[in-house]
């Protein structure tokens, strides 16, 4: 039995998967190191082609040893921060590790957890008091509106609020005495879908009589309502991105890209959330003092201005969206699918989408 033969016969172009061991042996007697895939057309080394793919040690579909499975997800995380490089490491015939993917998936959701926790730390509190408390109140306050945001971000409930509420209902005002006491209170606040306001502490005055004192929900919303409408757009667009190569004759009629592929795109580009969800919460730090009240747009429109001729954050972060989702589809594109026409493919992918999402928007 000819193994050799055996081994040629397996070969796979990487892209398309067409059967290249017939192609492979006749270079070899011709002396001939690359070709040409006769389906879709993708320039093959024969060497390396034999050679199994292996992942760079960083990435996390790497076959290393799955305790650092977590570290590479984040060092794979940041290495997308530069997308030419981080594609032209992954080889076209590396094969798909779901749960490692998954694992990586994870990761891009802790980081926007990290990013919300931030924001809601960094926007300035409600404040639950009409005079100045105890300096031993306002470090309870701070210390539960620190440690609400950092466990739930989402939360229609400022922890400063809940705190102070405890003291109200307790009459504490040690520090340490009073975040003790409004433990349960924050962690009814954490609770998603919590209804507007939470009972804090029942005092019983008499056995037909009570008292119930309630927190409130008051927090700030993360984003302010332009950028928040904003958001329904970027995200999709975002995500969908990568599908828009389906439409396209360049990638499905004739690379004949294959599945896998489609998937490890669209899970990588996940991380294109993250600066995109950064941008918005420093434009919403920058804007929301430059905002006169009541004039500022609640939807998302098309123009760089509003009608008040205020500026419009949503219009220039979609530019914004645009060009990060342009370069890393471009990278994609030319360093990993190795597709011609390279930088038009990444602009029509960008472009498509967030256009899509506009019109979809507008008809809402």
């Amino acid at each position: 039995m000819n193994h050799s033969t055996d081994a040629s016969a397996a070969l796979e172009c990487p892209r398309c998967g067409h059967l290249l061991g017939v192609m492979a042996d006749e270079a070899d007697r011709r002396g001939e190191p690359h070709g040409t895939c006769s389906e879709c057309g993708l320039d093959v080394e024969w060497a390396s082609l034999r050679r199994a793919a292996l992942a760079p040690a960083w990435l996390v579909e790497s076959r290393c040893s799955p305790r650092n499975i977590v570290r590479r997800a984040f060092g794979t995380l940041v290495r997308t921060a530069r997308p030419f490089r981080f594609w032209e490491s992954i080889d076209l015939s590396l094969a798909l590790s779901r749960r490692r993917l998954l694992v990586f998936m994870l990761a891009v959701l802790a980081a926007l957890h990290c990013l919300a926790a931030s924001q809601r730390i960094l926007s300035r509190g409600w404040k639950p008091w009409a005079t100045p408390p105890a300096a031993s109140v306002t470090d309870a306050a701070t210390v539960g509106r620190v440690n609400l945001a950092l466990v739930a971000p989402l939360s229609e409930y400022d922890g400063a609020g809940v705190v102070y509420a405890v003291h109200q209902a307790t009459g504490k005002t040690d520090a340490l005495g009073l975040v003790w006491e409004s433990i349960p209170a924050l962690a009814k606040a954490a609770i998603p879908f919590q209804d507007r306001r939470i009972t804090v502490k029942v005092v019983q005055v008499s056995p037909t009589q009570s008292i119930v004192h309630h927190a409130y929900a008051n927090a700030r919303e993360l984003l302010m309502p332009a950028l928040r409408s904003s958001s329904a757009v970027f995200v999709p667009a975002t995500l969908l991105a990568p599908l828009t190569l389906l439409l396209l004759p360049t990638s499905l009629r004739r690379a004949r890209i294959r599945p896998r592929h489609f998937v490890r795109l669209m899970v990588y580009t996940t991380a294109l959330l993250i600066p995109i969800t950064a941008s918005m919460y420093v434009a919403d730090n920058l804007l929301r003092g430059l905002v006169t009240p009541g004039r500022s747009e609640l939807s998302f429109h098309l123009h760089p201005f509003g009608v008040f001729g205020e500026l419009n954050p949503a219009f220039f972060l979609l530019l914004l969206v645009f060009t990060i989702n342009a370069v890393w589809l471009t990278a994609a594109a030319s360093r990993y699918l190795q597709l011609p026409n390279a930088r038009g493919v990444g602009v029509a992918c960008a472009l498509i989408p967030l256009l899509a999402a506009c019109v979809l928007k507008f008809i809402a």
